[in-house]
């Protein structure tokens, strides 16, 4: 349709051209001379080319890109250190070769001695140093059959043993832990032959 309008507005600018220069020769020129038709094509072809060059050019849409968006920047979170300041300060060298003493505030543990056995032991604990700096060695002696309740110690983690002291057989148990990851404070240690065993509440 738009090619339609186009040829018929140059038809109409030859017919006009045409017309003017029929009309300016005058009745003589009939029928025009070659010279007349060569000028009147030169002028309608410039005519021609001007209008095209003024027709509006279709300008292609613009193509829709799948180019994603810059995702934003999250700035870095101000860091400042939480600083836990212990209830009970940390322990600071400390001598655990001697004996035990339970430091003031340190809760005491409660230890039951059982002698199995039908000779007299001796029995000790080692405390590995706890958040008191409480540390060192405690030991007893205990008769065949009898029993014996401590409750002078401090909680924490020990290691129990106990050997014979009445000749044979001859026999030592040493080294068996228990201690506060047991989450009790009361402990019941066995005295046998083979064995010490250790037993909550």
């Amino acid at each position: 349709m738009k090619m339609k309008s186009i040829k018929m507005k140059y038809t109409l600018i030859i017919a006009v051209v045409l017309t003017l220069i029929l009309s300016a020769c005058g009745a003589k020129a009939a029928t025009p001379t070659p010279d007349i038709m060569a000028t009147a094509n030169s002028a309608a072809s410039t005519m021609i080319a001007q209008t095209q060059e003024a027709m509006p050019t279709d300008t292609p849409a613009p193509t829709a890109t799948n180019t994603p968006e810059p995702s934003p920047t999250i700035p870095p979170l101000p860091t400042s250190p939480i600083l836990i300041t212990p209830t009970v300060p940390p322990p600071v060298g400390g001598n655990c070769s001697g004996p035990i003493e339970r430091s003031p505030g340190d809760k005491a543990a409660t230890l039951l001695w059982k002698n199995k056995t039908n000779q007299l032991v001796a029995i000790q604990l080692y405390l590995v140093m706890n958040a008191f700096g409480d540390c060192g060695n405690w030991s007893s002696t205990l008769p065949a059959g009898q029993s014996l309740m401590v409750t002078s110690l401090p909680l924490g983690n020990y290691y129990a043993s106990a050997w014979n002291l009445s000749g044979k057989p001859d026999w030592k148990n040493l080294g068996y832990p228990f201690g506060t990851g047991f989450n009790t404070d009361k402990f019941t240690i066995i005295v046998t032959v083979q064995t010490v065993s250790i037993q909550g509440p």
